[in-house]
């Protein structure tokens, strides 16, 4: 299929997957979506993935993700200085970025109050032991780690700081009490927890594999619907050693050296989140500088909302 004739160039094109970590991001960012890319021209988006910043077909971006919407800025403007940034980015930094959606979900996991119904630690540990492999594995090959919604929120900033073109967000819904990391840093044990190294190379395919019945769970704990045959939560201080590992990767790859403490780890998280251009998709869809153009499903399937939250 091409590029719908509401959508054009500068403008956001949203995306869900249909994979275990794209439905977790719409859990944990209470979104519809869980992946963003920017329009160029013709048939091409600009996005970043695993692989780096690169283009793509609109018919190839698609592929495995069950809803599509288009957002357009709200007070139209010349979307020439967007587009020049962005291509930018594409031609001179391509290789210096890497997006796995995985990152994104360790974040919201311990920077956003989110329920914890049993089993819900598991999966916040996995997802951490997960990203922060990911994240080694984007440092040993020279990139930077760059959140795909990020680079859309970049190249509109970057066009020119000012309206129309800074899309704003509300935060997404992060807090400063209530979420894991605020409970991380109040725990006397946390100075002598150890910054455990991630196990192996990060293997997307392996990370959706050990993700997907935990996330079936998580989503199946709003509706209580019993999943047996899961393993039990990780105690505190195992808990703990993933958040601060993940923290430490993070810290690694932007400069170069291991946190010098548990708490510097988790400083790292908290960082991360509070920069300007940490945008989640969800925030792109409900920001109101963006008005929506098209929504749509992707393969024949009907669009639906959010997977449940956990109340």
């Amino acid at each position: 299929m091409t590029l719908p004739e509401q959508i054009k160039p500068g403008d956001v094109v949203l995306t869900r997957g249909t994979e275990a970590v794209s439905k977790a991001i719409c859990l944990m960012d209470d979104s519809e979506v869980s992946h963003a890319a920017l329009v160029l021209d013709g048939d091409g988006l600009a996005e970043v993935t695993g692989e780096g910043l690169h283009t793509i077909s609109f018919a190839r971006a698609r592929e495995g993700h069950d809803l599509v919407v288009g957002r357009t800025l709200t007070a139209p403007a010349d979307m020439a200085p967007v587009l020049a940034v962005a291509r930018r980015y594409v031609e001179e930094g391509g290789t210096a970025y890497a997006h796995q959606q995985i990152v994104l979900l360790a974040v919201l996991c311990v920077t956003r109050r989110i329920p914890l119904p049993p089993g819900g630690r598991r999966l916040v540990r996995t997802v951490l032991d997960q990203a922060a492999a990911a994240v080694n594995a984007m440092a040993e090959r020279g990139r930077h780690p760059m959140i795909c919604s990020e680079f859309v929120h970049r190249c509109h900033y970057e066009a020119k700081p000012a309206e129309p073109y800074v899309v704003k967000t509300d935060g997404g819904g992060a807090r400063s009490d209530g979420t894991l990391l605020a409970w991380a840093r109040s725990r006397p044990v946390l100075p002598r927890v150890p910054a455990l190294p991630a196990a192996g190379p990060f293997d997307p395919a392996a990370a959706e594999a050990a993700l997907a019945p935990l996330v079936s769970a998580y989503a199946a704990a709003a509706t209580r619907v019993p999943l047996p045959g899961l393993p039990g939560d990780p105690g505190e201080e195992q808990l703990l050693s993933s958040m601060v590992a993940f923290g430490d990767a993070l810290h690694r790859a932007d400069s170069g050296a291991a946190a010098r403490t548990p708490e510097q780890a988790l400083e790292k998280i908290r960082a991360r989140e509070a920069e300007p251009d940490f945008v989640t998709p969800g925030d792109l869809l409900r920001s109101p500088s963006l008005t929506e153009t098209v929504r749509l499903p992707a393969g024949g399937a009907k669009p639906g909302g959010p997977l449940p939250r956990v109340r």
